[in-house]
């Protein structure tokens, strides 16, 4: 196994889950020697919980702020940065789903402030971890950042996200069943710097999601709680790797393949990276009839029609995933170039 001469690990050790566990937000600023906050939410979330979390410190004699966020791209990143310096905030805490803890997390790291993950629906694997994907123009960044200094998970919010976003977070897992083999096929082929325990962290996630995809069905409640500790995990296996190995291969690609050339697309980031999983666990060997099966429990698109994506923009993507980024995967090894060869996979998946 290849080492690295220096591997430096950051986590997040402050965590707090449960029934009102907001309230916890003041004591971890406090102990972060922070007086003085942003809030970076959505409109919806500002409702949902930012007016909650305002209150709460300011009943704490903290100054607090907050602003919109309208999309997950640098434009939006540079907005939350100026108005957090004129405020004065020593810390950013995103609020609701990705798009804005994505911001808050990009915008925190670029200020060198520390930030709070705060997430409303359990809806993709950023609630925990030090990556965030924004958009420049077009095209979709994979930024490896801090992970943050605090996650307080609120299960008030979490136990009420509609099923579709609960679903999204569970493929955004389930995509550690491809990601995890693609990463040890680059340790294979190129001699890539494999974690075998970040690795088998991932791994773990995926499966327990995979063994526990009806739990929803008969308590709610306590699948959101797995989740929400999958989702978690994964956070935690790319912290201890040092990148975003574990959780994200060649499925990430194909959906971020999918956003370049269809960015106009509703499908969520969960159920575009499920579909990918569906695709390269057939192109990896492994058992695609099985991710097929859970997305059904799930309720995950399985093909064109229930995802909403015409055919021809998903075997468009299905070519173009290899290039989206430098990162050796199940791609690189049978390299898809003719749109024959990608109709034939999604047909053989019966994406299309």
């Amino acid at each position: 196994m290849l080492l690295r001469k220096v591997h430096v690990i950051k986590t997040s050790w402050r965590i707090a889950t449960g029934e009102g566990a907001t309230k916890i937000i003041p004591k971890f600023l406090e102990e972060l020697g922070v007086y003085s906050s942003f809030v970076v939410c959505g409109e919806n979330t500002l409702k949902i919980a930012g007016r909650s979390v305002e209150k709460c410190l300011t009943r704490s004699g903290m100054e607090v702020a907050h602003a919109i966020v309208e999309k997950p791209d640098l434009i939006n990143v540079k907005v939350i940065e100026k108005k957090a310096k004129i405020k004065k905030a020593q810390a950013l805490i995103g609020v609701g789903g990705g798009k804005n803890i994505d911001v808050a997390k990009t915008a925190a790291f670029k200020l060198k402030i520390p930030y709070l993950s705060v997430p409303t629906i359990p809806s993709h694997d950023g609630i925990a971890s030090p990556c965030s994907s924004i958009f420049k123009g077009r095209k979709k960044l994979s930024l490896f950042l801090e992970p943050p200094a605090g996650i307080v998970v609120d299960m008030k919010y979490l136990s009420k996200t509609p099923l579709r976003y609960f679903s999204a977070g569970a493929g955004d897992v389930i995509a550690k069943y491809t990601a995890v083999t693609d990463w040890e096929l680059a340790r294979e082929r190129k001699n890539e710097y494999y974690g075998e325990y970040a690795g088998k962290i991932s791994s773990l996630a995926a499966s327990v999601i995979i063994e526990n995809a009806s739990r929803y069905k008969e308590d709610y409640k306590s699948a959101v709680r797995l989740l929400v500790e999958a989702l978690i995990s994964c956070g935690y296996a790319m912290s201890i790797a040092g990148s975003s190995r574990p959780c994200s291969g060649s499925e990430h690609s194909f959906a971020h393949a999918i956003d370049f050339i269809y960015p106009e697309n509703q499908a969520l980031h969960g159920e575009k990276v499920a579909l990918g999983t569906l695709i390269m666990s057939y192109l990896q060997g492994k058992d695609y009839e099985l991710i097929r099966k859970t997305l059904g429990t799930l309720n995950l698109p399985k093909n064109y029609r229930e995802i909403k994506i015409p055919k021809e923009i998903l075997i468009k993507a299905l070519i173009k995933a290899r290039k989206v980024r430098r990162r050796y995967t199940i791609l690189d090894e049978i390299k898809i170039k003719k749109k024959s060869e990608a109709e034939k996979i999604l047909k053989r998946v019966s994406i299309i």
